[in-house]
């Protein structure tokens, strides 16, 4: 089980969790009823596909030789699992684990797709699975071309989000769903970005041009608070527009994560241990933010 865990990246799998979450506050906040089944298997499903992706990337960052750079040894949060170059897991019983992940979130979605005519969870899940898959999968690697960010805000944001307001109430039309789906995306893509600094020379070396491999940490340090400060000001500004609740302000509880890790990657954004806790710092931020919100949009 702890091969699996680690092997599947658990620690990362809130991020498929929290659309979930967030848009089924989202729902109940707005009075429609709740089928405890759907959002269940919509859990599910977004979590074992995620697991799937997760597991895939790995094997492609193995065959880039990536994942083998001696560099992420010494990387408290490495970006892949590295269940193969440790030896927990062999290629084939990662492309096993992949196909049982992949597996899950099919049948979640096959029966979540006959709750609507349209096939659109359907077509959503195949989005999010191909999407995922070519984030490092030959031809497209969207990862190792420096569009690797928008690709995760579209998978975590509109994709995950809308998709579980869609199966909860056969709506893709609402504004504050779509509001929240973004402030998702947008927090989940900070997060990789985050990541990327402190592992920025390996991926250089390794032909994975990300942002800040482009523009140099120093300079995609720059970017740090205009990114998190998206997220902030899409909560506000749809709370001003009177598409969001007043209550969606609860996301405002993460802003000292949010402050604390613009001022390191404005500061220090080429030291790597500096960029891990500045990493942290924004994994706080999505889950303190992220359950906040959830939390007011439920009880308000």
């Amino acid at each position: 089980m702890g091969t699996l865990l680690r092997a599947t990246r658990a620690p990362s799998l809130t991020a498929g969790a929290m659309p979930a979450i967030v848009l089924a506050a989202l729902v109940h906040h707005q009075g429609h009823p709740i089928a405890s089944a759907a959002l269940l298997a919509t859990l599910l499903g977004l979590i074992a596909l995620q697991a799937g992706v997760n597991v895939i990337n790995d094997l492609y960052d193995d065959a880039s030789g990536l994942d083998a750079d001696p560099e992420f040894e010494d990387n408290p949060f490495p970006l892949g699992s590295r269940a193969i170059q440790s030896g927990a897991l062999g290629r084939s019983g990662m492309w096993g684990l992949a196909a049982g992940c992949f597996g899950v979130g099919l049948v979640c979605g096959l029966w979540l797709d006959t709750l609507h005519p349209g096939h659109v969870v359907l077509w959503i899940g195949i989005a999010g699975a191909a999407l995922g898959t070519f984030y490092t999968a030959p031809p497209f690697r969207f990862a190792y071309h420096g569009v690797g960010e928008p690709i995760i805000f579209l998978l975590f944001g509109p994709l995950a989000g809308m998709g579980t307001y869609y199966v909860l109430t056969g709506r893709l039309d609402d504004p504050a769903a779509w509001l929240l789906s973004s402030w998702l995306g947008i927090v989940i893509m900070a997060i990789l970005f985050m990541h990327h600094f402190p592992q920025h020379a390996a991926d250089a070396r390794h032909g994975k041009r990300t942002p800040i491999v482009r523009l140099g940490p120093v300079g995609a340090g720059r970017l740090v608070p205009w990114i998190l400060g998206a997220s902030y000001l899409v909560a506000l500004g749809g709370v001003a527009l009177g598409r969001l609740p007043l209550v969606a302000l609860a996301v405002f509880v993460s802003l000292p994560f949010a402050v604390k890790a613009s001022q390191i990657a404005w500061t220090r954004a080429a030291e790597p241990r500096a960029m891990t806790a500045a990493f942290g710092q924004v994994m706080l931020l999505h889950l303190s933010g992220g359950v906040a919100l959830a939390a007011a949009l439920w009880w308000a």
